[in-house]
C-alpha cells in the first residue's frame, strides 16, 4: 500500500472492440487499485500512439476522484516524459513510422 512514487504504462494494447475494452489496462477499476498502490503525491504515466485510446485513458484519469492532472508547467521539466517518449523501443519505432 502507497509504496510506489511512479507508475509507467507505455503503449498497451488498445482492445479496439467495445466489447474488449474493459480488458484495458487503465479502467475506473483498475485506477482505483494503482491508486492503492501509489504513495501520496504518486505519479501514473501513460504513453500510446493510438488517439483514441489516449482519449480513454485521459478520460478515465480525469473522472477518476484519486487522480490529478499534473501542470503543464510541472510536466515540461519532468525527465520521465522525455524517456517515455522517446527512450523506449516502441517509442523509437513509433517515430520512424512517424505517429508520435
Amino acid at each position: 500500500k502507497g509504496q510506489l512514487e511512479k507508475m509507467f504504462f507505455c503503449f498497451p494494447d488498445p482492445h479496439f472492440k467495445r466489447k474488449n475494452a474493459r480488458r484495458r489496462i487503465i479502467s475506473y477499476g483498475l485506477l482505483s487499485v494503482y491508486a492503492y498502490l501509489l504513495c501520496p503525491g504518486g505519479l501514473l504515466y501513460h504513453a500510446t500512439d493510438v488517439k483514441e485510446l489516449h482519449e480513454w485513458m485521459d478520460q478515465a484519469c480525469e473522472e477518476h476522484p484519486l487522480f490529478v492532472r499534473v501542470p503543464q508547467e510541472e510536466v515540461a521539466d519532468d525527465p520521465c516524459i522525455l524517456a517515455v517518449t522517446s527512450e523506449t523501443e516502441e517509442s523509437k519505432r513509433v517515430k520512424n513510422l512517424g505517429r508520435f
